[in-house]
């Protein structure tokens, strides 16, 4: 029979037998049923998220952050309210415990309670990350879990987005807090500048001072020494004085025995009247000798009492100087009341320089002191020394008061400097912090942020640094004022118990020595302080609220000053009565002299006397009681007259020791005034570098708060640092849901499903007639599966693109390539069936499990297991599959026909062996048959 005529043979009996007829139109709609089924049950199933039951317990108990209270736990909470990502159940802890064990949740989600405490350590040295837990129950759904998960991820970027959006604003607000501090400090820095100028102007007329007091005081000490001179002649004459009215006094005895003899012989007071005469001759010489010592002693003290003046003059100079300096002084303390803020390193030079004051002022009341002292030794000499005694603890109290008060200026620069470091610290902290957010991010913006956190970096460690180097200085510092303090105590005391002594001296040159390496001091301080402003352009970010203290010192640094001219003023008192004293002391002398005058003409009267004696001893019978009663008087007067001269000899030589250590200490004064006179010329120096440092620290900080006061942060700048990262999202070939990317799987699968049917209700063996050969079996049972084939895969795109509104790139296309992929599956079934029977749906099946795992219509091919890759290439589902999406999806139909060009080959090459199979057993059943039908034909 030929093919033509069993085919239709195959459709007549097909149409007659209901029990045919019936299971292949139910096989029609296989495929729909498997495909469409589904695809309508995982069309979209993202959509239904919202029915999807997840619990939420909030535990977070809240916390406080700059002072405000916190609660990011209920924040998040709220969020989620308006959240319809899934159906959200906020419940108590026990109710989600009992909802997860009853398989109520698919997952649930818990906030610990130190959500919110832990978002606030961000800034810390130990920053705790927040811990939202979440716990799937997968047992119940794994894909639940899975979508969850990716919910829980995006809910912890929206947290992690808030929390540095809120970290972005507080570091914007410190930036420019920063801006503010930099421009107040540059304009506190520039009035800083024009105080210096003028301290450096009064410093220049304090140095004119004590010039001219260098000057002058070389003068002083040659009077001095012109009195030393005098007085020490003056003595010498005084012992000879002595030593003649003791001969006097010795010799009156042997008068007043001689006059006793005389009545015996006028020849023995002859003798005596004789001796007396060449005796008095020595007496007017050693008082002549008195009086032209006593003389130069007059003279020296008149010298000494000329000079004075021009002392007194030097010593006001120096009061002017040291008043104009106050007066600068307090000029900048009226205008250091706007300077708010200014960095550490400002603030520690200044400390320095009101260290350095101090320690002038304290050098200054050192030299007032031994000034004092000095007047008081000379008063010693003219009675004066208990005044000085008196005054000597008030002045010690002082300068003890002074150095306490420049301790205390010391320890509060310390406590100042180690806050600072503190700040500092804290500082580079919140940088080293911010630095670990950034590294976060992506390269690009990691690089575009970088330079200005390492410019933040470096300037928090050169603070710490020259924080940590004037912490070093300070506490230095305070041990020399300690030392200081001890030694002025020890030797002021030392001094005063030898005061009587006129030992004093000394004290005045150890002072003296103490105020030069005072005034050393103060002029390293001020080199260091020059060093540090230099430095301070580098670390212009660490302005602190200091002023305050800044304009504390400076305050302290006035009333020092004002102490200052004070002490000069008590000096220039002192100098006064020094002046009154040596007045004094140069009248006493003068009275000497004409006390000498005195005794030098009763002198020459005793000797005319004697000669008138000698002379007329005759009368010397008759006046020899007369004689007697003056010899008495005259021994009681000579007695009186020696013990007078003693006295004078005892006077002159303590004045003469008092004169010599006056020279000695006038000598140390020179010395000190010259030490305090470079000293000065340095301060001056120093105050020279003070001024261009302030004018530079003042530009550096007005640049620095240009800069940062450009940075500004908005609404913009920190999303930015919240999400610096937009994802911008290009599809290429959109698949709009979940059942258009299955539609290509869903459907190979339905079409192989209704081709394996098809060979369950229809046979593909059996023939209603005799085929003349293997080729028109073939042909007869193929018409029927081609037919069956192309009206199941019509069937099922009609109902996806009508009934579920499945969107392809062209409905023709899609049509026809359905159609060949269930020809190539029927293609396929048929084969294996027809060769093998039964084992060959067996076979089928199993074909169609592998295609299902290796056709990549759910993962992709590279993530199945390599063993199964290689069979992607040899089944005809992966080109189906692959078809189908560029049909559906892509819309690339040259690699469409690629597709078709394979299932084609497929199509063939199954045929061939169906044909083949059906010629073999052709042969063997229908040779005889078909032989026969030929010869009767």
């Amino acid at each position: 029979m030929k093919w033509n005529q069993l085919l239709r043979k195959e459709f007549t009996e097909i149409i007659k037998s209901k029990k045919i007829l019936i299971p292949i139109i139910a096989v029609l709609f296989v495929p729909i049923l498997y495909a469409g089924m589904f695809l309508w049950a995982f069309w979209d199933p993202y959509k239904q998220l919202d029915d999807l039951p997840v619990a939420v317990v909030n535990l977070d108990k809240g916390a406080v952050f700059d002072g405000k209270p916190i609660e990011v736990g209920k924040g998040l909470v709220d969020n989620l309210k308006d959240n319809t990502s899934f159906k959200w159940e906020f419940v108590s802890e026990k109710e989600a415990k009992k909802g997860m064990e009853g398989r109520k949740y698919y997952m649930l989600v818990r906030i610990p309670d130190d959500f919110s405490s832990n978002a606030t350590t961000l800034l810390k040295d130990d920053p705790k990350p927040l811990n939202l837990e979440y716990i799937p129950n997968e047992s119940l759904n794994f894909l639940s879990s899975q979508i969850g998960g990716t919910a829980i991820e995006k809910i912890k970027g929206e947290v992690s987005s808030t929390l540095t959006k809120t970290y972005a604003e507080k570091m914007f607000d410190s930036i420019q807090d920063v801006s503010k501090g930099l421009a107040d400090g540059a304009e506190g820095a520039s009035k800083l500048h024009d105080g210096s100028s003028e301290l450096h102007d009064g410093s220049s007329k304090v140095m004119d001072g004590l010039h001219t007091l260098q000057g002058k005081s070389g003068e002083m000490k040659d009077g001095v020494q012109k009195l030393a001179d005098g007085s020490n002649k003056l003595v010498d004459g005084s012992g000879k004085v002595t030593n003649g009215l003791n001969t006097l006094n010795s010799k009156t005895g042997e008068m007043q025995i001689g006059i006793g003899k005389l009545v015996d012989g006028s020849g023995k007071v002859t003798n005596g009247l004789n001796t007396l005469n060449s005796k008095t001759s020595e007496m007017q010489t050693g008082i002549g000798k008195l009086i032209d010592g006593s003389g130069k002693v007059t003279d020296g003290l008149n010298t000494l009492n000329s000079k004075t003046g021009e002392m007194q003059k030097g010593i006001g100079e120096l009061h002017d100087g040291s008043e104009k300096v106050t007066g600068g002084l307090n000029k900048l303390v009226s205008k250091s009341g706007e300077l708010k803020t200014g960095t550490t390193d400002l603030s520690n030079g200044m400390e320095q320089l009101v260290g350095g004051q101090r320690q002038l002022e304290e050098a200054s009341q050192k030299i007032e002191k031994g000034l004092e002292d000095l007047n008081r030794t000379v008063k010693s000499s003219a009675a004066g020394l208990e005044e000085m005694q008196s005054k000597g603890p008030s002045i010690l109290n002082t300068v003890n008061e002074k150095i306490d008060g420049a301790g205390a200026n010391v320890n509060q620069l310390n406590e100042l400097t180690q806050s600072t470091a503190g700040d500092a610290k804290n500082a580079a902290q919140d940088v080293a912090n911010l630095q670990k957010q950034i590294e976060s991010l992506p390269k690009e913006y990691q690089e575009q942020l970088q330079p200005f956190i390492t410019s933040a970096v470096k300037s928090t460690a050169t603070v710490q640094q020259k924080a940590a180097g004037v912490a070093g200085g300070t506490n230095k510092l305070n041990e020399e004022v300690k030392q200081l303090k001890g030694e002025i105590n020890q030797k002021t005391g030392d001094g005063h118990s030898k005061l009587p002594n006129a030992a004093e001296l000394q004290s005045l040159t150890v002072g003296i020595e103490r105020l030069s390496s005072a005034q050393t001091g103060f002029v390293e301080k001020f080199q260091g302080f020059g060093t540090k402003l230099n430095n301070a352009k580098e670390g212009a970010n660490t302005f602190k609220n200091e002023s305050g203290q800044l304009i504390d010192a400076i305050n302290q640094l006035a009333d020092g000053s004002g102490k200052v001219t004070g002490g000069l003023g008590q000096l220039s008192a002192g100098a006064n009565q020094m002046v009154g004293g040596v007045n004094q002391l140069a009248d006493g002398s003068g009275k000497v002299t004409g006390g000498l005058g005195t005794l030098s003409a009763g002198a020459y009267q005793m000797a005319g006397g004697v000669n008138q004696l000698a002379d007329g001893s005759s009368q010397v019978t008759g006046g020899l009681g007369t004689l007697s009663v003056g010899a008495n008087q005259m021994a009681g007067g000579v007695n009186q007259l020696a013990d007078g001269s003693s006295q004078v000899t005892t006077g002159l030589g303590t004045l003469n020791g008092g004169l010599n250590k006056m020279s000695t200490g006038s000598t140390q004064l020179i010395n000190g005034v010259n030490k305090l006179a470079d000293g000065s010329g340095k301060v001056t120096d120093g105050l020279v570098k003070v001024n261009d440092g302030s004018g530079e620290l003042a530009e550096k900080l007005g640049e620095g708060a240009e800069k940062t006061g450009e940075v500004k942060g908005t609404d913009k700048t920190y999303d930015m640092f919240a999400s610096p990262v937009k994802v911008k999202t290009e599809k290429m070939a959109e698949v709009p849901n979940y059942g258009t990317g299955f539609t290509p799987y869903f459907l190979s699968l339905g079409l192989f499903v209704g081709a394996l049917l098809l060979s369950i209700v229809y046979p593909l063996r059996d023939t209603v007639g005799v085929p003349k050969s293997g080729f028109s079996w073939f042909i007869s049972k193929f018409g029927v599966l081609l037919s069956v084939g192309i009206i199941q895969a019509i069937v099922a795109d009609i109902i996806l693109l009508f009934g579920l509104g499945v969107e392809v790139q062209s409905i023709p296309y899609f049509i026809l390539f359905s159609i060949v992929t269930s020809l190539a599956f029927i293609a396929l079934i048929q084969c294996l069936v027809t060769a093998f029977g039964d084992a060959g749906r067996f076979i089928a099946i199993i074909t169609l499990i592998i295609q299902l795992t290796t056709s990549a219509g759910t993962f992709p091919l590279e993530l199945i297991p390599k063993f199964l890759q290689p069979f992607n290439a040899w089944l005809p589902m992966t080109y189906s599959v692959s078809g189908l999406k560029a049909v559906v999806s892509s819309g690339d139909f040259n690699f469409m026909w690629q597709n078709v060009g394979v299932l084609m080959i497929f199509i063939v090459v199954l045929s061939l062996g169906t044909i083949a199979s059906l010629t073999w057993m052709h042969k063997r059943q229908f040779r005889n048959i078909a032989e026969n039908q030929s010869i009767e034909a």
